[in-house]
């Protein structure tokens, strides 16, 4: 999953977004500034040589026919690495000639950078070059729209390790016209889908416009409170500026907050929105919605509101509170019940005696009665309630479409009761109600192809379950009942039952994929995680992120593990350090060609692979090695390779014993030896404690500055930009370094350290497991630990003060308390020595 092995297209309409998403911000940009440049951009989509507007664009920006004539090849070039060559070559040649300027264009560098992006590796290699590479030369009213543009792409693609850089040069260059650049900016990163390092990137722009006296804009507001980008926080910053500069919200921004809130369980937040929409129906003559009273209400009390869309975005916020959801489902239901022309008359909004009243009209739809969509919302908190039996969440589902047509189960509620059943681990009962939603003439959307993905493989059919992903990843194949697969004898007539819903974008994203990732952990299957990591991208067009890099770890884990309870899989690992190793060597190797043919010998493969009722009795060999070596290895370039300045951050503390040497025999000599010498030598552990401390890099400092040569090649090999690892990624990485065999664990420091650089706060229980692996390897015996303590030269006691000094400094940041919660205790300790007992032994403190 390197950078290089990237190279499948993406179809037209993958790109369809994208295209929209840039024509949209040329359109604004054209407005906001005049610049007649952005018509000539919009014309150069497609080769119009000869038409008429073209001509009259590149009069209007000063542009002879001889230089449009000069770069039209670059432009209208195949593809972007070709446009990038035919570049590169003038700037070796033209140089010699003093009437020429090699400096590329801005309009050239405008329309590649809008037109050209196609492929993931155009967005994360070429297009990166061809920002970074012309960001110091081109034109400075150039340079916020050149980044504009390359944050579209890169979000379209979800590549959001270069963000930090990019919002760096942003920040630096942005200027002039600071309020609508930096409007635009925004709108552009709330093209990510939901990721903490994407919101604290707009936390830095938001808190940089306060700084420079730069107003936030009510569409953007509403661009990052979209569902797939927000996250609380910076939902509850964004609600406190709002209320900061005195911005009255709109009709839009009450659903938005209502929705988000809603959405985390937020019953609190939740409610207070649905009150100010309430008001805000009352202000506009507007009818407002039902919901909760209180003594603080300061509507008129004789106005009991109606069943309004707001109601069930409320009831959302109920999802962890069965009792209180399904109370106001009933009250609503009452509410129905009551309805008559005196309380209609009671509505600030009324009709004619002859007709009955208009449904209540919002924003985000409109609505006569409690409906399904009321019900699936009050289905979710009875799924999620673990008291609820599996028989008494199917009797509910029942009793409600039994009693009444008006609870007619949509897909979205046979989503909300299979993703109960399969918490539940109730999967015979799961695939019944999938095979009824399949022949239910539902049209299926991606949530249900989802939850059909995880059925299918936790109840025993995981081959069945690729071959619907093969389905939704070929919509025309499954419309023409056809495929690049046979369709397996268990489910043969799928292709034929499934109705897909209209599409808005591409049926397979990451999401999806990661579910079937953990499925096929759940089933003990790391061996096809291993194939589908490989050739991800050709399969299914998509680039893994920090969720699918945890997967991947974990999988290494249990691979190796299984392996070693077997005879043939030990003897298989054995063989790994004898000529014998050649054997194993083609296992699961990457498919750098793409090509529908050699997507077909993948899925032929992997189909294969998952066919026999069996697994294969070596799971843990892959690439020719370990799979815990490979996984370590793609970890470690991730890291490198996506921020090439942590090769410079070194581990705070060094191990007390050699790797692989934990248990040699002359080791307490070595101890002792080495206790003498460094307790006779204080001034160097006073030296060694100050490499600690630059190891250690109080933040992640901006990468340009630092490494100013790094501009034109932001990733370096190994690179996966897709990915920024977040806490719960570092600690499946710290286990796999504890739990190797030979173990890895003296590398735990430096993990550590790059967490730090990288600007992720650790939990206690990523500290917790650090310091139980690093005792391993960092702790000395009884007596000579003691010295160690006494000296200030105790390696563990050097870790724990490094960690308590990160700790404190993440202050700053965050509240004291939540400091106070990350700091291990001596309890977290110990539940940590007992949980790595644990991973190395199931059956570690079970009774006999």
């Amino acid at each position: 999953m390197q950078a290089s092995v990237v190279r499948r297209n993406a179809g037209p309409q993958q790109l369809v977004r994208l295209h929209k998403r840039t024509r949209a911000y040329l359109n604004v940009a054209r407005a906001a500034t005049s610049d007649p440049v952005w018509n000539l951009i919009q014309r150069l989509r497609w080769d119009s040589d000869a038409d008429e507007w073209t001509h009259r664009a590149l009069h209007r920006c000063g542009i002879s026919r001889d230089d449009y004539l000069q770069w039209k090849p670059a432009v209208f070039s195949q593809s972007l690495r070709v446009a990038l060559d035919i570049l590169d070559v003038r700037r070796t040649v033209l140089p010699s000639t003093a009437d020429d300027n090699p400096t590329v264009p801005p309009w050239v560098l405008l329309a590649l950078a809008c037109h050209k992006v196609r492929t993931p590796s155009d967005a994360q290699d070429h297009l990166l070059k061809l920002t970074f590479g012309n960001i110091d030369t081109i034109q400075a009213q150039y340079k916020p729209p050149l980044l504009v543009l390359t944050t579209l792409s890169l979000a379209h693609f979800g590549i959001i390790a270069p963000m930090r850089p990019l919002v760096d040069l942003f920040l630096r260059h942005t200027t002039e016209c600071g309020h609508f650049h930096f409007n635009a900016f925004l709108r552009a990163l709330s093209s990510f889908a939901r990721s903490e390092e994407a919101a604290n990137l707009a936390l830095t722009i938001l808190e940089t416009m306060t700084s420079r006296q730069i107003p936030l804009q009510l569409h953007t507001y509403r661009s990052l409170m979209t569902d797939r980008f927000v996250t609380l926080q910076l939902t509850k910053y964004l609600r406190a500026r709002m209320a900061h500069e005195g911005v009255v919200p709109t009709a839009d921004h009450l659903e938005a907050y209502l929705r988000i809130f809603s959405s985390h369980g937020a019953i609190h937040e939740a409610g207070q929105y649905l009150r100010a929409i309430q008001e805000y129906c009352a202000k506009h003559s507007l009818t407002p919605p039902h919901g909760p009273r209180t003594n603080h209400d300061r509507l008129d009390p004789q106005i009991q509101g109606a069943i309004h869309p707001a109601d069930t975005l409320y009831l959302k916020s109920l999802q962890n509170d069965r009792a209180s959801a399904f109370h106001y489902l009933h009250n609503l239901l009452q509410l129905e019940g009551r309805k008559s022309p005196e309380a209609s008359s009671l509505q600030p909004v009324t009709t004619h005696p002859r007709h009955p009243p208009a449904p209540t009209t919002f924003w985000g739809g409109s609505k006569r009665s409690v409906d399904i969509y009321d019900w699936t919302t009050a289905l979710v908190s009875a799924a999620n309630d673990r008291k609820i039996t599996t028989s008494a969440l199917l009797r509910l589902f029942e009793s409600a479409r039994a009693k009444t047509k008006v609870f007619r189960p949509t897909v979205a509620t046979y989503t909300v009761l299979l993703r109960g059943l399969i918490w539940r681990r109730s999967y015979d009962d799961a695939l019944r109600i999938w095979h009824e939603l399949v022949d239910s003439g539902l049209s299926l959307d991606r949530k249900a192809l989802t939850v059909g993905v995880q059925i299918l493989t936790r109840s025993g059919r995981p081959q069945d379950a690729f071959h619907l992903l093969d389905l939704f990843s070929n919509e025309c194949s499954l419309q023409s009942s056809q495929s690049t697969l046979a369709p397996t004898t268990s489910d043969a007539s799928l292709s034929t039952r499934i109705r897909l819903s209209p599409r808005t974008s591409p049926w397979i994203n990451i999401i999806v994929i990661n579910e079937f990732l953990v499925s096929l952990l759940r089933i003990r299957r790391p061996d096809i995680i291993f194939k589908i990591w490989d050739n991800m991208t050709l399969l299914y067009g998509v680039l893994p992120d920090d969720v699918t890099m945890n997967v991947l770890l974990k999988s290494a884990l249990l691979a190796v593990k299984m392996d070693r309870e077997s005879v043939r899989g030990s003897v298989a690992h054995f063989a790994l350090q004898t000529p014998l190793r050649r054997r194993w060597a083609a296992s699961s190797s990457v498919l750098e060609d793409d090509g529908d043919g050699k997507r077909a010998v993948v899925v032929k493969d992997i189909m294969d692979a998952l066919g026999p009722s069996e697994r294969p009795s070596v799971v843990g060999i892959w690439r020719g090695r370990t799979a815990t070596d490979v996984a370590r290895d793609i970890f470690r370039g991730m890291a490198l390779g996506n921020w090439p300045q942590t090769q410079h951050v070194r581990a705070p503390v060094s191990a007390v014993r050699p790797p692989g040497k934990e248990g040699a025999p002359i080791a307490p000599i070595l101890e002792l030896a080495k206790s003498l010498v460094v307790g006779l030598s204080h001034t160097a552990v006073t030296t060694t404690s100050q490499k600690g401390k630059v190891a250690g890099d109080s933040g992640r400092q901006s990468t340009i500055d630092e490494f100013p040569n790094q501009t034109e090649s932001i990733l370096g090999p190994g690179a996966i930009p897709s990915v920024h690892p977040s806490s719960s990624t570092f600690l499946a990485y710290i286990k796999l370094l504890g739990l190797s065999s030979p173990s890895y664990a003296h590398e735990i420091p430096l993990a550590l350290a790059w967490m730090r650089h990288l600007s992720i706060p650790p939990t206690r229980q990523v500290l917790s497991i650090a310091l139980v692996f690093w005792a391993e390897v960092g702790l000395r015996g009884p007596i000579f630990e003691e010295w160690a303590e006494k000296g200030g030269y105790s390696e563990y006691g050097r870790l724990e003060s490094w960690i308590a000094e990160w700790v404190g400094s993440l202050g700053e940041g965050v509240l004291k308390q939540e400091v106070e919660d990350i700091r291990p205790t001596e309890e977290d300790i110990c539940k940590a020595i007992w949980a790595v007992a644990r991973m190395r032994d199931n059956n570690f403190g079970r009774k006999a």
